[in-house]
């Protein structure tokens, strides 16, 4: 009877305990559990768990990724600001499934070709769980030894401290222009253009999208903090999108401004010049030319704008008759074009004589680099005063040959510049041929010592010399060693020479030609 009570308690006390374990797990299935419910569990892919851009919870294979994608991007170093950096590279529309996910509960976003990842997207009771599945194994975990793993780590290491240094702004972007991507440099100017508003993700484009390709100039303006900058910018399709590179280019756009404003300022210059410039460059073909080219040449801008040869452009302007035609052609043009070898000192001069009676000057320059310039002047004036002065002086010298005094005139500076045939039978020129050999100190000097009057000298030298106070004319009689008398007389002109006069004073009849006496030039 005992035995049978005591075997009744025990089963009571076991059911008992059955019961409350069973109202106990039901109670526990009942009650809601955040970390049950936000169901990190998948084992071989990347859970996440975020409240708004808190994380709450990671799987393992989680944890792992996030300590891997340690850079920070400017200010936003949080988990959600590393991981959707990330994700975007490889899904561009998680932005905006992100803010539609509180709608649409459930979201599947498939990677590009190749990767065989896709992105699960939950909305679990106000948070949200990002999963990144592997389709291409359940659990597809790679084993490294721990060499290749640390290689892998230094490796991966250095390549993110070249890309943050590095003094130009990198990035990534997708086709439709979507930074998903970018470097410390190109963050900061990001930052610096926001005007003091901060920096959100995805990252502002401050570039326009372009087609991959060859570098182009691309200048931006100032805005917020940042100043107006130019940089080189290049694409390169990957495959996944478009790698850019902004390499600063202030000084190089600085140069080549500097360089057109100073061919502007020379071609302004070479168009008012009246002398006709044509500029070859080391090819021999024309790069420049101005106005007044055109109106000595006469050949046509069209024609001129055509950049042509040195060969065409001689052969134009021997068409048009504009320059003299040489015996021959053809050698004439090779000793231009050689003009380096074959003209003395590399300058090539000539003056053509044109049947409409023309003249110009003809003259080539070449430079070091190799360039060739050309420089037609019409002196038809200049010959012509030229001539004109040189007829002017024949007549005057044949006149003055006419007279009897013997004349002989001295430029301001003391020089002897013009003397008549009386004179030449008067006095004999020692030493060198021509007038300026002899000064009027000199001459002096000589007539001082021929006569027997210093002070008839002293008055002419007074009269010589520069600023002379009264400038009248000095009269007087030069008695010779031989006893001829000579009459004096030196008076001063106009342009300021002195002009001084021997006159035989004997009537024609008995008047006898005086020997000739020597006039020396000091050594």
């Amino acid at each position: 009877m005992q035995m049978t009570f005591a075997l009744a308690l025990v089963l009571v006390g076991t059911s008992a305990l059955t019961a409350l374990a069973i109202l106990m797990f039901a109670g526990a299935l009942g009650k809601p559990r955040i970390r049950a419910t936000g169901a990190v569990t998948a084992a071989g892919d990347a859970a996440f768990l975020f409240d708004g851009q808190t994380l709450l919870d990671a799987n393992q294979r989680g944890h792992r990724l996030l300590d891997s994608l340690h850079r920070t991007a400017g200010e936003d170093g949080t988990d959600w600001g590393r991981l959707t950096r990330h994700l975007l590279r490889e899904f561009p529309d998680l932005t905006q499934a992100l803010t539609d996910l509180p709608t649409t509960r459930h979201a599947l976003l498939k990677g590009p070709d190749g990767r065989e990842t896709d992105l699960r997207l939950d909305w679990v009771e106000g948070m949200q769980r990002l999963t990144l599945i592997d389709t291409l194994a359940e659990d597809a975990s790679i084993v490294l030894d721990r060499l290749s793993y640390r290689a892998l780590q230094e490796e991966l290491t250095l390549l993110r401290q070249v890309c943050e240094s590095a003094p130009l702004l990198l990035w990534r972007e997708t086709d439709g222009g979507q930074v998903t991507w970018a470097n410390d440099a190109y963050l900061r100017r990001a930052s610096d253009s926001q005007r003091g508003e901060p920096m959100s993700w995805p990252l502002p484009s401050l570039f326009p999208v372009a087609e991959p390709g060859a570098g182009a100039r691309v200048g931006l303006p100032a805005t917020g903090n940042a100043r107006p900058a130019w940089f080189d910018v290049t694409r390169i399709d990957d495959g996944d999108g478009t790698l850019v590179y902004a390499l600063p280019a202030d000084e190089a756009h600085q140069a080549e401004r500097t360089k057109r404003d100073f061919i502007q300022t020379l071609t302004k210059t070479f168009a008012t010049l009246p002398i006709g410039l044509a500029v070859f460059d080391r090819a021999r073909r024309l790069q420049m030319f101005n106005p007044a080219l055109t109106d000595l040449t006469e050949l046509e801008p069209e024609f001129l704008l055509s950049r042509p040869g040195i060969e065409g452009f001689l052969n134009r302007m021997r068409e048009k008759h504009v320059m003299p035609e040489p015996r021959d052609y053809r050698t004439w043009a090779r000793r231009l074009l050689e003009i380096e070898t074959s003209a003395p000192g590399g300058d090539f001069a000539e003056t053509w004589s044109l049947p409409g009676g023309q003249t110009y000057r003809f003259s080539a320059s070449p430079h070091p680099d190799g360039a060739l310039a050309f420089l037609i002047e019409d002196i038809t004036s200049e010959t012509h005063l030229t001539r004109n002065v040189r007829a002017e002086m024949e007549t005057s010298q044949s006149v003055l040959n006419q007279l009897d005094d013997a004349i002989a005139v001295f430029a301001p500076n003391g020089h002897l510049v013009l003397t008549n045939t009386a004179f030449t039978r008067l006095w004999t020129l020692e030493g060198e041929e021509s007038l300026g050999a002899v000064t009027l100190p000199e001459a002096l000097q000589n007539w001082r010592e021929a006569s027997n009057d210093p002070d008839l000298w002293a008055r002419v030298a007074a009269l010589g010399r520069a600023g002379a106070s009264d400038g009248k004319p000095v009269r007087g009689v030069m008695r010779m060693e031989d006893g001829e008398t000579l009459t004096i007389e030196a008076r001063r002109t106009s342009t300021g020479a002195l002009m001084i006069a021997f006159s035989n004073d004997a009537p024609p009849a008995l008047a006898t030609t005086p020997r000739a006496q020597v006039l020396r030039a000091s050594a």
